[in-house]
């Protein structure tokens, strides 16, 4: 359940009011009067939300004028009947579209503890690969922030929003930079943390390597990718993207994104620098077939992502006024006021006077003046 609070001006609340209750067949609407303004609250489902800002929007609430706020209730009573909603499936988005697009924004920005979560996750994963311990691997995948960026860019994309497409992008590749730089010191590092690594790999690659016994966590993922590295892939950005709508950003969610991107782009550092290093064609095979296999996952998931958020309605429709351009390039002209758009009024310079001179009075006039106050006749002047 969510609550709405509309702040509009006067003159703009009885076309409001009238829209919530005829168009937007929303119920039970509270009105206050602040000193400027009145204030409209209402609850709504969380189904309901993204349509009921949409229209909003519509309108100009919003954007033209006034403000809408979206409150959180953990509880509300008395408790909505749920016997007709749950006779329909909802597809759309549990959030509106800006708080989703918030939620993405901060997940996909690049911080100090973003970079240190992405090398200490590589470091696992690193770990993980060179001990064929698959646990290792997942608690690496625990630690990576890797879906964030991935999400910034699918959001970007279905949005139109292209700072946030090229803000994904951008944190995305310099995760997977500091991933290749772990591995390639890791592969340098090899003769002191494993030394007999080398002679596993080449073995792995054997007349023997496609049994699942021979196998390990890293010839694996240079091998040519299966059905069911796509089928990861492509579940994983549906899974993330519907849990983001949901307004749940699991982590439990990010594993499976981890899964298809952090041991992959940690091998491929790892592989090639180990095979360049040592003259190891097989090594370098391993990391490129990994590289592919990374390139794969990224472009499944995004695409997955894409078409999910598209399933969720969150696309911009066009034949409204009010559309997520719109409320990104808003930009307000005054503090004070609930007019979005009205016009800053020009500051008026002060007139500039010239200077008077006013002589001061005689002494005749001065005993006049004095006589007056005080409610006598002046003196004659003597002679």
């Amino acid at each position: 359940m969510k609550q709405v609070q509309i702040v509009v001006p006067f003159e703009k609340t009885e076309s409001v009011l009238n829209f919530l209750l005829d168009v937007a067949n929303v119920k039970n609407v509270m009105k206050f009067s602040a000193d400027n303004a009145h204030v409209l609250q209402f609850r709504i489902p969380d189904g309901t939300v993204l349509e009921t800002v949409e229209k909003l929007k519509s309108r100009g609430i919003g954007v033209e004028y006034g403000y809408v706020d979206i409150l959180d209730l953990t509880a509300s009573l008395p408790r909505e009947i749920e016997e007709d909603s749950e006779k329909v499936l909802h597809r759309e988005a549990s959030l509106a579209v800006e708080e989703i697009y918030e939620n993405v924004k901060k997940q996909a920005s690049l911080s100090f503890d973003f970079i240190a979560f992405v090398v200490v996750a590589a470091v696992m994963a690193g770990f993980g690969l060179m001990q064929n311990n698959m646990v290792i691997i997942v608690a690496s995948m625990l630690l990576s922030p890797l879906m964030g960026p991935m999400l910034g860019v699918a959001l970007g994309h279905v949005v139109g929003d292209n700072s946030l497409f090229i803000k994904g992008t951008k944190n995305e590749l310099i995760a997977l930079s500091f991933s290749f730089g772990v591995g390639a010191v890791m592969a340098l590092l090899m003769p002191i943390l494993d030394p007999g690594l080398l002679a596993r790999v080449v073995a792995g690659t054997g007349e023997f390597a496609s049994n699942a016994t021979v196998l390990t966590e890293i010839t694996r993922r240079g091998s040519l990718f299966s059905g069911l590295d796509i089928g990861i892939a492509i579940f994983s950005g549906a899974a993330v993207a519907i849990s983001v709508t949901r307004g749940d950003m699991s982590s439990l969610v990010g594993v499976a994104i981890s899964a298809a991107l952090m041991p992959p782009a940690v091998n491929v550092g790892m592989m090639i620098i180990l095979g360049i290093a040592y003259g190891a064609p097989v090594a370098i095979s391993i990391g490129t077939g990994s590289l592919a296999l990374l390139v794969m996952n990224i472009v499944l998931i995004d695409v997955s992502a894409i078409i999910t958020f598209k399933i969720k309605k969150l696309t911009p429709i066009a034949n409204k006024s009010a559309t997520w351009t719109g409320v990104m390039e808003f930009q307000q002209t005054r503090s004070a006021s609930l007019y979005h758009t009205a016009p800053i009024e020009p500051v008026s310079k002060p007139e500039v006077t010239a200077a008077t001179f006013t002589p001061a009075p005689s002494e005749e006039e001065d005993s006049k003046e004095t006589a007056n106050i005080a409610g006598q006749e002046p003196a004659e002047p003597e002679g």
